[in-house]
């Protein structure tokens, strides 16, 4: 018998409110992760402490409760004030990804999304932190690499932004 633990996979909770984004986020991510999916902020909030997610991934455009809201209630709760959040959004001007970053995110990723795996790194660049031991390892990701994950690689419009 092998002694040697299996490392866990980084635990995500996704809340998307549009159902067949929901179920195509679900099956890519959990490919990689522990995906834990939720239709709306209600959802997750209830769920969260059987989910215990390293890393949330938040759509911003829900209703009745949108997705900086859901990471208001999520980081109100405690134990889940420090969780790493991606704010998945449709908003893509620099006024808005400053919003979403000053609110709490750690990054932005434009939908749609064509850049599967820089979603892939900027969730990883997440978690890493957050699995460490040291206390506030996360700080603010580069997020021109969570702006840029939109884009497919090469792309000359990615060459023309800016950070905000």
């Amino acid at each position: 018998m092998n002694s040697a633990k299996t490392p866990t996979p980084t635990r995500l909770v996704v809340v998307e409110d549009d159902p067949d984004s929901l179920e195509a986020l679900a099956i890519f991510l959990g490919e990689k992760y522990a995906v834990f999916g939720y239709a709306s902020a209600a959802e997750a909030v209830t769920a969260i402490d059987a989910a215990r997610p390293d890393v949330l991934v938040l759509d911003i455009g829900m209703h009745p409760v949108d997705g900086v809201q859901c990471l208001e209630m999520i980081r109100a709760l405690p134990g889940y004030r420090d969780v790493p959040a991606v704010a998945l959004t449709g908003f893509a001007r620099d006024v808005e990804r400053r919003r979403f970053l000053d609110g709490g995110f750690q990054a932005v990723v434009v939908k749609p999304v064509l850049d599967l795996a820089a979603l892939l790194g900027v969730i990883d660049g997440l978690a890493k932190p957050a699995l460490a031991t040291a206390p506030n390892a996360v700080t603010e990701l580069d997020h021109r690499i969570a702006i840029t994950a939109s884009e497919p690689r090469g792309s000359s419009q990615a060459d023309r932004r800016e950070p905000a």
